[in-house]
């Protein structure tokens, strides 16, 4: 039993070859050699067929209307009624069931293969034929050749009105489904599932005993799979703008910035402080958590923080790694490589470079960010003055602590000898 669709809106499966039987030959017409007579009309085998559904979508949204014509669908007429070999074509249909029965589907596929390609004149045959391979090269997981031979058989009971929708449809529509839900095609599984449930509704006395929960649990797989994408368009959108703002409040800071060829392995990131905004207030004033590597070059010894939030002071941090005379600090012992006990807070001096090669001593009260702003220079070329300010290398912020005095005046010597040699 074949319904016809109440809308006049013909949803992608009707679409397509719905109107097949308007693509007939002229009874006479002027051919392309100039003669008068009827259209001599290209013959097509089965191969013919596959090449041209292979580029074409598979499920069709047009039809040709009147008068024109289309290769898909002189194809298909030629696959609907020539052919001969039902006998020889139902021997390799058993002979595939049998293969396919000892799990030997590549071997399978070859044998049903072989009797689509005897061209049987029997229509069911030839569906049930494609119908096993689809269902051979779904175990296989060749998705692209189960949608190929799916949508031969759905084009065919389309354009078929005499043709009673039956097992065979469903089961096509059914493994169509899978392979584009294992492609990744919710779209397109969706329009299946909802044509599918459709066929089965409307054809009860000819499709009998089939589990619509199969169908509930695709359309759920889809669903999922529909908002799982949602998500991570959503997520990448998110990263992409978060990114784009971070760049943007790093060049706002006056921070230069320089990637080498071979940066460190660094899990802890330059990120915005997460308990600072949410998605509808983040901007590039928003603060920063940058990891700070500590050099003590008197030692060749370094420490890294990896979490230095950009509104926390240099003694906020030192307080936490260095003995202190603040009694409200905890009580934290001497560092193993400090030889002479000078490493304590209060005896501490804190120096960065800029990219213009600037010495600037750094005061322990400022915050992470009012350094980085006291560091930045505009360019003033009437004065020939260049951009400058401290470098981020690679996401990565660097300061020189050394202890008061003699070893501070000795380093900077160096430092000033290094960079002026002089």
């Amino acid at each position: 039993m074949s319904n016809q669709p109440s809308s006049t809106t013909q949803d992608p499966l009707d679409a397509l070859l719905s109107s097949y039987q308007t693509a007939t030959a002229s009874s006479s017409s002027t051919n392309n050699d100039g003669s008068i007579g009827p259209v001599k009309k290209k013959e097509y085998g089965y191969k013919d067929f596959e090449a041209l559904l292979e580029s074409t979508p598979i499920f069709m949204k047009e039809t040709p209307k009147d008068g024109e014509t289309n290769d898909v669908l002189e194809a298909l007429r030629t696959l609907v009624f020539e052919g001969e070999g039902d006998e020889v074509a139902t021997n390799f249909k058993n002979h595939g069931n049998e293969l396919h029965l000892q799990k030997s589907y590549s071997e399978a596929i070859k044998a049903y293969t072989s009797g689509i390609e005897s061209n049987p004149k029997d229509l069911k045959l030839k569906i049930t034929l494609l119908n096993n391979r689809a269902q051979c090269n779904l175990l296989l997981k060749n998705h692209r050749s189960v949608l190929k031979d799916t949508a031969t058989i759905i084009a065919l009971y389309n354009s078929q009105p005499n043709l009673e929708k039956d097992k065979p449809l469903i089961k096509s529509m059914y493994r169509a489904t899978n392979s584009l839900i294992a492609l990744e095609r919710w779209k397109e599984s969706l329009d299946v599932i909802q044509r599918a449930k459709k066929e089965l509704k409307e054809n009860q006395d000819s499709i009998k005993g089939e589990d619509l929960s199969l169908w509930d649990n695709l359309q759920e797989k889809v669903e999922n799979g529909i908002k799982k994408d949602e998500d991570r368009i959503k997520r990448i959108q998110r990263e992409k703008f978060i990114n784009l703002t971070l760049n943007k409040a790093i060049n706002q800071r006056g921070l230069i910035q320089l990637k080498t060829n071979s940066p460190p392995d660094n899990p802890n990131q330059l990120h915005f402080d997460p308990t600072e905004y949410d998605d509808t207030t983040l901007n590039e004033e928003t603060p920063l958590i940058f990891p700070v590597f500590l050099l003590y070059p008197q030692y060749n010894q370094s420490d890294f923080i990896t979490h230095f939030q950009e509104n926390t002071s240099f003694q906020d941090q030192l307080l936490q790694m260095f003995p202190s005379n603040n009694k409200n600090s905890i009580e934290i012992p001497w560092a193993e490589w400090d030889q002479n006990k000078q490493y304590h807070t209060d005896n501490l001096v804190i120096y960065v470079e800029t990219e213009q090669k600037r010495l600037l001593k750094v005061g322990k009260e400022l915050t992470l960010r009012e350094i980085i702003k006291k560091a930045k220079r505009d360019e003033k070329p009437e004065d020939n003055i260049k951009k400058d300010g401290i470098v981020l290398r690679d996401g990565l912020l660097s300061f020189i602590v050394l202890p008061r005095g003699d070893i501070e005046k000795q380093w900077i010597e160096t430092y000033k000898w290094s960079r002026d040699g002089k």
